[in-house]
């Protein structure tokens, strides 16, 4: 390893918390050449302390647990500099059941305190997905209204 002071202020930086492969490499810019912070970032991901799909998992889990769905997650994604081919993966390959069921947890835990649009709006602000919202108002529409 060529530039010690930066793989050592990326090694610092990667056991407080998961960062992206991105987020590690504005990190460390100011300390290290193109090719010294490319060499970082390879030695990282070779170690497995940097690994985006990883991080994604994390933070998808993490915030399907806060009821928050898939708009929400995405953007949390983007946020943290995760590589695009893996949102792309996100997208390809998210799990709309347990969207679902998130979202319907959320709706039954309210729906005693809000109205039904205000819930709709609450999952709406949450970043759940269209499909979800519909499939859960067919389910819970009040015949009424």
């Amino acid at each position: 390893m060529e530039n010690k002071r930066a793989y050592s202020r990326a090694l610092r930086l990667l056991s407080a918390r998961a960062y992206s492969e991105e987020e590690i490499r504005e990190k460390i810019a100011d300390e290290a050449s193109d090719s010294e912070t490319e060499q970082i970032i390879f030695e990282c991901r070779k170690k497995n302390y940097l690994n985006d799909e990883s991080l994604a998992e994390r933070l998808i889990e993490k915030h399907l647990l806060k009821s928050r769905g898939l708009h929400y997650i995405l953007s949390i994604l983007k946020k943290r500099k995760v590589r695009k081919d893996v949102i792309d993966s996100v997208k390809e390959n998210f799990d709309f059941k347990r969207e679902f069921l998130e979202a319907e947890k959320f709706f039954m835990k309210n729906r005693k305190k809000k109205k039904l649009s205000s819930l709709f709006f609450s999952l709406k602000t949450r970043g759940f997905s269209y499909p979800t919202l519909n499939r859960l108002m067919n389910i819970h529409r009040n015949p009424d209204e």
